[in-house]
């Protein structure tokens, strides 16, 4: 079994990623052995909500990427009009040989008691979702992957779309879309907070209870809205 210090590792080496290798190959074997670990996530009532379209065709990934930089004009046209600035990432993406497209099924709502269903249905569909997301990440990375969140493909222009291009049958919803490659280059690790900073025991420490002022200043240093959003790299988006 992998220990924690390997675990950790691990977690610390994935990255999203903005630039891939488009002459790189990824063998189907590698993609199936990221899925099978991907299905392994823990679900609410093991509804298992995934399913996973994985596209290679070159002119239906440009297509994907076509569809992001329309998605991403009203996005950028948002933040222009509210904060004077838009810190977007572009659609380099289209260059990994392999996309994964998160599906989930909102049907296996009905696996969760009635209570579950009745208050946190949305959020347990969600966090199952993420959770596998999450997989598909860390196995990606133990692989020596590259890979990255696009959550713009559940926005509604892109999903609509998407749903068109990829036959995808109602009442399935688009989570995230992941594209899988080789990384043209290495990415600095982005800022993390301190373990301290996060730990209270036994109640809720108040010293560590950020002010308005502490979290703005956050916001604009360690954060894409801030310095570290300026530096331009591969690591600018809503998900690191």
């Amino acid at each position: 079994l992998m220990n924690i210090d390997e675990l950790n590792k691990l977690a610390q080496q994935r990255r999203s990623i903005r630039g891939y290798d488009g002459s790189r190959e990824v063998s189907d074997q590698t993609i199936r052995a990221i899925l099978d670990c991907a299905r392994w996530a823990p679900s609410g009532g093991n509804a298992q909500p995934w399913e996973f379209i994985i596209v290679r065709d070159a002119a239906v990934r440009h297509k994907i990427g076509d569809y992001y930089l329309k998605q991403m004009e009203q996005k950028r046209e948002m933040d222009m009009a509210v904060r004077g600035t838009a810190k977007m990432t572009g659609d380099g993406f289209r260059r990994a040989p392999v996309h994964v497209l998160i599906l989930g099924d909102p049907r296996v709502k009905e696996a969760y008691p009635i209570r579950t269903k009745l208050e946190k249905a949305e959020s347990h569909f969600i966090t199952g979702l993420a959770n596998a997301t999450l997989l598909i990440h860390l196995a990606a990375t133990a692989l020596g992957l590259a890979s990255q969140y696009v959550s713009d493909a559940n926005s509604p222009y892109m999903e609509t779309m998407l749903k068109a291009l990829l036959k995808i049958p109602e009442p399935l919803r688009i989570y995230h879309l992941v594209p899988i490659g080789y990384a043209k280059g290495n990415v600095a690790a982005p800022p993390r907070r301190e373990l301290h900073e996060l730990l209270h025991y036994e109640t809720y420490d108040p010293a560590k209870f950020r002010s308005d002022e502490q979290m703005a200043g956050f916001v604009k240093t360690r954060t894409l809205q801030g310095a570290y959003g300026r530096r331009g790299g591969a690591e600018g988006n809503e998900k690191e």
